[in-house]
């Protein structure tokens, strides 16, 4: 099954589309006062098992971002497929998994969700660009980044785990 993000047509998050059109370009004289950064990440699509720059899956992007910002290789977990990412998410979620740590929302903090439709299972995580947005990437929506309190995740967030 995939994990689907719940739009709505008044969406706050940001995506390639809703950037201003002289934000998207390198050569705008504007690009650099604008970008941040996550910037480079958004718009990149969903990808079960995505591993690289031009695909990732919800735990390809977190490891990307962490290894590009914060200089830590975390685990591939090999060819795992997006729903295999459950066991991932489960471990940190029990704060099990080697260096993981429960925190609050703050940078880079990975952030445990649910399925959209609910229950309790953990299926799910994207990665805090500050302390009240959360970037991730699913099927329906590429890479973007919402405010934490965001229809497409407030209701799903679980908790918020970082490495030690």
């Amino acid at each position: 099954h995939s994990h689907r993000c719940l739009r709505d047509s008044h969406d706050q998050g940001l995506h390639a589309g809703a950037l201003p059109r002289q934000a998207r370009h390198p050569d705008s004289l504007s690009w650099s006062v604008q970008m941040t950064w996550w910037s480079e990440y958004i718009g990149i699509p969903f990808l079960s098992g995505g591993r690289g720059s031009s695909a990732y899956d919800c735990w390809g992007l977190v490891r990307a971002v962490y290894a590009d910002r914060l200089g830590l290789e975390l685990p591939s977990y090999g060819e795992i497929s997006a729903d295999d990412l459950v066991r991932v998410a489960r471990a940190m979620d029990r704060a099990k998994d080697d260096g993981w740590v429960p925190c609050g929302p703050q940078p880079f903090a990975v952030v445990l969700m649910r399925h959209p439709r609910g229950g309790r299972r953990i299926v799910h995580v994207g990665v805090m660009v500050d302390d009240k947005r959360v970037m991730h990437v699913e099927e329906a929506t590429s890479t973007v980044v919402v405010p934490v309190d965001h229809v497409s995740v407030s209701g799903r967030i679980v908790g918020y785990r970082r490495m030690i």
